[in-house]
């Protein structure tokens, strides 16, 4: 079944949207970054935790897990990610590349390594690539990240972890198809496999 993520709130002009873009399913995210946040929403599927904090990461988990069981983590810095990935209550790791500076002299600093992607296997974690951060960068930016996204997938491929692409959408104007999706995800070296089970 494929599934697309979109920042906002639940509505049939949304859902309807999706259906037409080839999408079975949409599940509706809340974007937080601090425990302020954390607090019920009947019109969200999931969280996505933003933060550089790993102790307000932690209180963020614990206390929206009581209420929403789809809880993703935005990948800021390798411990925030680490801690995520070893943490039982969170779902997926989004964007793991997010914000990266310079690469390193012999790879690309795509926010991801073979111990990161072992723990990701071993925890069963899914690794999210946000299609909307691709279209927002200008052309060297997005050469660049497209790049280090290419790193990730071989890592993942590699490790046998699961990764997925979404949109991210916070307006209908933003979503693409999910055929749009696939085509980016075979551009950037994603194997039959793989494209099969991103959506």
């Amino acid at each position: 079944m494929n599934s697309d993520f979109f920042i906002g709130k639940r509505s049939i002009e949304a859902e309807m949207h999706a259906k037409r873009e080839g999408f079975d399913k949409i599940v509706f995210i809340k974007e937080i970054s601090s425990p302020n946040d954390a607090i019920k929403d009947r019109n969200r599927d999931a969280i996505l935790i933003k933060t550089e904090s790993a102790d307000a990461m932690r209180r963020m988990i614990d206390k929206t897990y009581n209420f929403c069981k789809t809880i993703l983590v935005l990948g800021t810095d390798d411990k925030i990610s680490r801690i995520a990935l070893e943490n039982r209550k969170v779902s997926g790791l989004v964007s793991p590349e997010h914000e990266r500076k310079n690469d390193y002299m012999d790879r690309r600093n795509s926010g991801l390594n073979q111990v990161l992607c072992k723990i990701a296997r071993d925890n069963k974690k899914e690794i999210i690539i946000d299609f909307r951060s691709i279209l927002s960068k200008e052309k060297e930016e997005r050469a660049i990240l497209l790049g280090r996204i290419a790193q990730n997938i071989a890592l993942c491929r590699k490790y046998g972890v699961r990764i997925r692409i979404a949109n991210f959408a916070s307006s209908i104007g933003e979503m693409r198809s999910s055929g749009e999706l696939r085509s980016l995800c075979a551009a950037i070296g994603m194997s039959t496999a793989q494209i099969r089970d991103a959506l």
